[in-house]
């Protein structure tokens, strides 16, 4: 059966503190994608997951009990976090009226907001430009019986910044729809010059042909509706914040809802890269302060992927609860920060997991939550 909005969540232990040489700078709380809606399980339109879309809201509560039994910084939620059939209904070809997409996200944050930590950051992933508009994620959103926003900018109402969790270490968050045809949000139309460049890299827009493309290949597949840019102004954006993080010895971890590295998509398609995808990248592998960063952390591909560079930079992919397996608990996670690397310590969607999986004969679901190691690289202080 379904999980109901009230059904229970799955039983997890503590969260297992690090016992490593390095201490601890700052710990987080971690998932992405839980894009819940209130319809019946059912495969995605090419027949490739297993989407349980009620289920997401035992995964999210599975993760608020995990997370309140760790002092943790804060915790960062990936980008969408309610499924577009919240905003659209399909059958009829029209939008549902907004108190549906509302009541749908209540369910969400009504469970959120039980959380501990309440320095919750978001980020955009096109299921929020469907459901909201632009002013509303930037203003936030608080559905009746809620203590947590939903809210995608942070107080000065920028989509993209920076904060400085511990000393040592910078945080960076991207819009990575800061170029798309759904920048504005749900019903404002759609973005002109977004559009062109769109048609320019894909035929098959002006046919609207946007879930299955035709005609795509290799990286190319990136150039679909449902993914987005980085604009010129926050590329500088974050070139001076890698900048800055180097001057002052800084190791950076960089969130972005869309995928920065083409390794960590799905067979090496491109589907759910950044359309500028090697602009961000340049920057992130920049010579100059490649080394500081730790991680570029994503959502957006619901199997999720783990790749790590020359540089030692970690590329991380979070999978979506709405793939987690049966008596799975996650996927989720909470992760600690030391000079030495980051320790992930979680759970995964199933055996099969790119950051949680289990070895041949190994019990799984795990009786405790397991772990994954991801070591820095050492970087050369300044004098």
């Amino acid at each position: 059966m379904p999980a109901s909005p009230d059904s229970p969540g799955t039983t997890v232990a503590c969260a297992t503190l690090s016992g490593g040489p390095d201490p601890v700078a700052f710990r987080f709380g971690l998932l992405a994608d839980i894009q819940y809606t209130d319809v019946d399980d059912r495969c995605n339109h090419t027949g490739t997951q297993w989407r349980r879309y009620r289920n997401s809201l035992a995964v999210a509560r599975n993760a608020i009990d995990y997370f309140n039994q760790s002092d943790l910084s804060f915790v960062l939620h990936n980008g969408d976090i309610i499924d577009h059939q919240c905003a659209f209904d399909f059958a009829k070809d029209e939008f549902k009226p907004k108190a549906e997409g509302l009541e749908q996200l209540g369910r969400v944050m009504r469970i959120l907001s039980g959380s501990q930590c309440k320095d919750w950051m978001f980020t955009i992933g096109n299921h929020e430009l469907y459901n909201f508009t632009a002013s509303e994620l930037r203003e936030g959103v608080t559905p009746e019986g809620c203590t947590l926003p939903f809210k995608c900018a942070n107080d000065e109402g920028s989509f993209f910044f920076s904060r400085t969790p511990a000393p040592g270490w910078r945080v960076v968050v991207l819009n990575s729809y800061d170029v798309s045809i759904y920048s504005k949000g749900r019903e404002q139309g759609l973005d002109v010059d977004a559009l062109e460049l769109l048609r320019k890299h894909n035929a098959n827009v002006d046919k609207w042909v946007s879930d299955n493309p035709e005609g795509l290949e290799g990286l190319g597949n990136r150039w679909v509706p449902f993914n987005g840019g980085v604009g010129e102004e926050q590329l500088e954006w974050l070139k001076g914040q890698l900048s800055e993080a180097e001057a002052n010895d800084e190791r950076v971890i960089v969130f972005s809802h869309l995928l920065v590295h083409p390794e960590t998509t799905a067979n090496g398609s491109g589907r759910t890269l950044i359309w500028n995808y090697q602009d961000v990248l340049d920057a992130v592998e920049d010579e100059r302060w490649g080394k500081n960063v730790a991680a570029v952390v994503s959502g957006h591909q619901h199997e999720g992927g783990l790749y790590t560079n020359d540089n030692g930079t970690h590329f991380v992919v979070m999978e979506s609860p709405m793939l987690a397996e049966p008596g799975q608990p996650g996927p989720f996670c909470v992760v600690e920060a030391s000079s030495g690397g980051l320790r992930m310590i979680g759970y995964g969607k199933g055996p099969n997991s790119k950051i949680f999986g289990a070895e041949e004969g190994e019990q799984y679901p795990p009786a405790e939550p397991m772990v994954k190691d991801l070591p820095l690289a050492p970087v050369e202080a300044k004098a």
